[in-house]
């Protein structure tokens, strides 16, 4: 697909935060943003000269603190997707965005949190934490629905094999996955549903170091202070 940047910001950590561009028009979009993580952001975007319009999380983050808030206050972005009560746009399943030239279709992807949603390009899609490489979103943790998800997944392995693979979260270093290859090769999707579902259901004992901080950070309610820019906010 041409016409746009695509690029990952984190230079390869676990967790992953995806910068759009449209050169024609220098406009951005930023997906799950890292607090901690800001100044590089801020950075890259001054280093052209582009205006970030949308700030997205692709669900409720259980073990990082999001960044979207902080990034929508120093640029007058809006705040979009996950969770329902923390943003400023809700996207709703089959909802585009356009960002320049960029379209992104929004697909509603429960099951690893109840608010999980997928951004689908033309050649790509950001998968957040419903599909990883090699493996599969924990169902676990608040909110999370092994059903939902094995839905979602299947939802999924309907775009084309060649679709590239850009999920929220890799803990091998690994930059991307196309579906057909993990149609192929991962695991969890070889299961069969019975077999899918016991295995997300199984009691894990490790939880996110950061999770009950997390959940309370980033799911507080916006105030007065959280308002965008007017211009950003006519998507």
């Amino acid at each position: 697909m041409k016409g746009f940047i695509f690029e990952e910001l984190n230079g390869g950590a676990s967790c992953r935060t995806y910068l759009i561009v449209s050169p024609r028009t220098r406009e951005a979009l930023i997906v799950d943003p890292v607090l901690e993580l800001l100044p590089g952001y801020m950075q890259r975007l001054a280093k052209d000269q582009l205006r970030l319009k949308v700030v997205v999380d692709t669900h409720t983050h259980a073990d990082h603190l999001s960044g979207c808030r902080e990034l929508a206050r120093m640029t007058g972005a809006v705040i979009a997707g996950a969770p329902e009560g923390s943003v400023h746009r809700v996207l709703s399943d089959g909802e585009v965005l356009e960002v320049g030239d960029v379209r992104l279709t929004v697909w509603a992807s429960p099951g690893h949190t109840a608010d999980g949603l997928v951004l689908v390009m033309e050649d790509r899609v950001l998968s957040g934490d419903t599909l990883l490489i090699g493996a599969t979103g924990r169902t676990d943790l608040p909110t999370g629905d092994a059903e939902a998800e094995y839905r979602s997944l299947q939802r999924l392995l309907s775009l084309p094999e060649d679709t590239l693979v850009y999920p929220a979260h890799d803990y091998g270093g690994r930059t991307f996955s196309t579906i057909g290859h993990e149609r192929l090769t991962n695991p969890r999707l070889r299961l069969s549903y019975e077999a899918f579902i016991q295995l997300m259901t199984s009691p894990r004992n490790e939880k996110p170091a950061r999770l009950a901080e997390a959940l309370a950070y980033n799911t507080r309610p916006l105030d007065a202070y959280d308002e965008p820019a007017e211009q950003a906010f006519m998507l």
